[in-house]
């Protein structure tokens, strides 16, 4: 019998009795641990890892660690060559993939397997899923805890990555900010707990306006994000913001009673509007506050030459006090004619300013900072006056009695003293108070709408009549129409132009309601026949637009009234005629 030796036999004994202790230790750890040779193959994985993976240990031992995706094996690779020179890698934060596919984050810790001589023979990896606090970090530091959209942080990471891939080529991005109108009017009137649910709500609409394409974020607020990436045309864009003001036209439900909250739209587009993320969401908020100026629930597109900076709006605000004192505003006029016969029934009432030095200058720009100003009262009664004195002028000459249509801010509608003043101008002007019409905006009701129509109840007291303008821009609700005093309803031109066969529907919708009211309908913006033809076909009262004719300074009134008869005889065939004589 051979000698045995006694110092090779207790080495192999004592290292089957480490083995088997090695083996009870790392299957009494909750964390998966796998031990790999120095080539890279399996030697033995524990009862964690065999759940934690879906891999049972007889299906992979002598294999190459099959739970590394194919993006992540150059990084395990070079894990693998540092634990082979004997370096540790502690908290390694990584993705690893299950039997189904499935990909985890893990926390991985790897240390250098010594043998009996002290050489590295492999590696110890121990892997701790830590995908569901992931998800948690990840939530509170790039999602909006009220309406579990993206947040401002996470939106930014996207979109500068967008950027970063569109350098160089053709590729465009849209930024469109959407703002809630009057969301501060919510907060005063409503407990926290609705406004919140109000903004739930307006998340879950904007969702459904959008595509799967386009990211959507709240910013924080009431004001929201949309990435629109790899646009090719305008007109997309353009569907998608109408899309989002239709949405968001219909009344909320706030602690059981309907609240009507519209939007206001600002985009920017990349290229052309910036180069940065930085520019891109300035200009897009430039934009926005257009919008808002314009009366909100409508969208601007970015332009450099009509956006005005803050120290532009300033010297503007001071230049239009001393325009009023140089008598620089004008007043001009457009025609309003009846469809059916193509009866002149009067004008609408435009303010202008024309400055000494810099021209004509829009109304878009002027009249919100005559608002913000305090200017818009004394201005707003200045065009009344002089609308009521023209109308009387024009009676005199032309011994017919048109009507005048004049705008009311919403400010003009607090003023408690405006049927007082109104009641003076008629009396000093002569003009009778039911050829005077002002018009008013629904949301301009909306904002105190008990004073609002006490106010108007006075005015119609007096024989005033009174219009709702721009109707289907605003809060567009039934309720309001129903309490509202009110003789006529104009329909935005946006309906008009649109040629669209929803529009068409919700045209035929509201002028039969409003006749069943005995109110009659206006429409702006008319430009083509083929409008007028859809007037006529829809039964509209009456009609204005550049078919006709543009606003026209007083002077060319007379000349305007004298050359062109509007009056139609059974014979003839009709406004269109009349219309080709004047243009």
């Amino acid at each position: 019998m051979d000698k045995i030796d006694c110092r090779k036999f207790y080495s192999e004994a004592r290292f089957q009795i480490i083995s088997n202790q090695f083996n009870v230790l790392i299957d009494h750890i909750t964390d998966a641990v796998d031990v790999v040779d120095m080539s890279g193959r399996l030697i033995k994985v524990n009862n964690a890892f065999e759940q934690m993976y879906g891999w049972k240990e007889s299906e992979i031992i002598g294999r190459k660690l099959p739970i590394i995706p194919s993006d992540f094996l150059r990084e395990a690779e070079h894990l693998h060559e540092r634990a082979k020179k004997g370096g540790v890698v502690s908290g390694y934060e990584t993705i690893r993939m299950t039997k189904e596919g499935t990909l985890i984050h893990v926390l991985l810790t790897i240390s250098p397997l010594v043998d009996m001589k002290g050489n590295v023979c492999g590696h110890i990896g121990i892997s701790r899923d830590i995908t569901e606090q992931k998800k948690l970090v990840n939530e509170l530091t790039f999602v909006d805890q009220l309406t579990k959209l993206p947040n401002r942080a996470y939106f930014r990471e996207r979109f500068q990555a967008e950027l970063s891939k569109g350098q160089g080529n053709q590729y465009k991005v849209a930024l469109i900010l959407v703002n809630l109108d009057r969301f501060s009017l919510i907060n005063e009137s409503f407990s926290q707990l609705a406004s919140d649910l109000l903004l739930k709500e307006a998340a879950n609409r904007l969702m459904i306006s959008i595509g799967t394409e386009q990211l959507l974020a709240r910013l924080g607020g009431d004001e929201f994000a949309i990435l629109c990436m790899n646009i090719s045309q305008k007109r997309d864009v353009i569907q998608l913001v109408r899309k989002i003001l239709r949405q968001l036209q219909s009344p909320f439900l706030v602690d059981d009673r309907e609240v009507d909250v519209t939007g206001s739209i600002g985009i920017s587009v990349f290229p052309q509007d910036g180069q940065t993320l930085e520019t891109l969401f300035k200009n897009a908020k430039a934009a926005l506050n257009l919008a808002k100026r314009a009366g909100g629930n409508t969208y601007r597109f970015y332009d450099k030459e009509v956006v005005i900076s803050k120290v532009d709006r300033y010297l503007l605000a001071s230049e239009l006090k001393k325009a009023v004192r140089r008598g620089e505003l004008e007043v001009h006029y457009q025609p309003i004619v009846e469809v059916k016969q193509g009866i002149l029934r009067g004008f609408e009432a435009l303010v202008r300013w024309k400055h000494h030095r810099m021209g004509w200058i829009s109304p878009v720009d002027f009249i919100p900072l005559a608002e913000e100003t305090g200017l818009i009262n004394p201005i707003g009664l200045w065009v009344i006056r002089k609308a009521c004195h023209d109308m009387k002028e024009l009676h005199l000459l032309h011994g017919v009695p048109h009507m005048v249509a004049v705008n009311l801010s919403p400010l003009q509608l607090e003023n408690k003293q405006l049927t007082k003043q109104i009641r003076e101008i008629l009396r000093s002007s002569g003009l009778e108070a039911n050829r005077l019409e002002l018009e008013i905006t629904e949301s301009a009701v909306a904002q105190n709408v008990e004073t609002a129509i006490e106010t108007l109840k006075e005015l119609l007291q007096m024989g005033v009549h009174i219009s709702i303008d721009d109707f289907g821009t605003g809060y567009s609700s039934l309720s309001y129409l129903k309490r509202l005093p009110f003789h006529n309803l104009k329909i935005d031109k946006s309906f008009i132009q649109s040629g669209k066969a929803e529009d068409e529907a919700i045209l035929n919708a509201v002028i039969t309601m409003a006749h069943e009211l005995h109110k009659k309908v206006v429409a702006e913006g008319v430009e083509t026949f083929e409008q007028f033809d859809l007037l006529k076909r829809l039964h509209f009262d009456y009609f204005q637009g550049y078919l006709v004719s543009k606003p026209m300074p007083v002077g060319l009134l007379p000349h305007f009234i004298s050359e062109h008869a509007f009056k139609i005889t059974e014979k003839s065939d009709g406004l269109a005629g009349n219309v080709r004589e004047l243009i």
